[in-house]
């Protein structure tokens, strides 16, 4: 009993090892909202219609936005004055056309290319009365 004791302890490693292996950081990515519309707004079809986006990056700045409507890019802005700024605010419009519902999505770069997740809402066309 003595020696399967020994054996059982022998092939516990408890110790500690002496260089514990190094955490990869997580991205701080840049962060992007759309303020409004709410999500899921009903809009009229063939009606200009504004979208007003912030996007925020403390670190390296925000260099441009895009915004985009089912999966194409509809429009894209940059800071006037500087390349990059710690935050961006913009408002970008879209004529609706096609009936249904839309994925609205506003992406975030830094200078470096890097990208915000995006901000994504539905909007549904519907026709007018």
């Amino acid at each position: 009993m003595g020696s399967l004791l020994i054996v059982i302890l022998a092939a516990c490693n408890l110790t500690t090892p002496d260089k514990l292996p190094t955490a990869i950081p997580t991205p701080d990515l840049p962060r992007v909202e759309i303020l409004d519309p709410p999500n899921n707004v009903q809009v009229y079809e063939n009606t200009e219609f504004n979208f007003d986006i912030v996007a925020r990056d403390e670190s390296q700045g925000i260099a441009w936005l895009v915004l985009l409507v089912d999966g194409a890019e509809l429009n894209q802005a940059k800071p006037q004055d500087e390349e990059a700024v710690a935050v961006f605010r913009v408002t970008m419009n879209w004529r609706t056309s096609e009936l249904g519902n839309h994925a609205i999505e506003a992406i975030a770069y830094r200078a470096d290319g890097t990208q915000s997740d995006p901000a994504v809402l539905n909007v549904e066309v519907i026709s007018r009365p």
